[in-house]
């Protein structure tokens, strides 16, 4: 793959990997209660997009060259969701409402790796085709990105089902 920027926008790539790594080395380490670990990266999240936006100023936020201010903002508000969603999920116990996505996250490689074998597009579009149809445009868009989602999601379920699970 020819990559016209380089090593320009390789190491903010990078370092995009390495604040995910170092979040979940703090999650696993951090021997402090999940609200303290949910206010400690809710400020780091805000603190890191504040610098974007001031670094912005100077070095623009650009996602086509994956700049170092784009990094910080990106960064800075995955932190700030995380936050959020950890407080909800694992510190609140509200956990029934994010069953569709945790049958997606235990099997998240496998279901990327799959679309080198699995034409999905092409299965959603056979089976539902007559659906786009009928609803016509702009939403037959919508309706077969939904189906789309639901057929690798119903792949998902049955291999969480059986306890079938890609560990990397």
């Amino acid at each position: 793959i020819h990559d016209p920027e380089g090593i320009f926008s390789t190491i903010p790539a990078i370092s995009t990997g390495l604040l995910g790594i170092l979040t979940g080395n703090f999650l696993k380490n951090d021997p402090s209660d999940g609200t303290a670990k949910t206010k400690k990266m809710a400020i780091l999240g805000v603190i890191f997009i504040a610098i974007a936006l001031v670094w912005n100023l100077d070095f623009p936020i650009n996602k086509n060259l994956w700049s170092s201010s784009f990094v910080m903002l990106v960064g800075g508000i995955s932190l700030v969701l995380l936050s959020i969603f950890y407080y909800i999920i694992d510190v609140k116990g509200y956990q029934k409402w994010a069953f569709f996505f945790r049958i997606i996250g235990m099997n998240s490689i496998l279901i990327y790796l799959s679309g080198m074998i699995i034409d999905w597009e092409y299965a959603t579009d056979g089976m539902f085709h007559w659906l786009g149809q009928l609803i016509g445009d702009p939403f037959n868009a919508v309706a077969l990105a939904i189906c789309y989602t639901g057929i690798k999601w119903t792949f998902l379920y049955v291999l969480y089902k059986k306890n079938i699970f890609l560990r990397v």
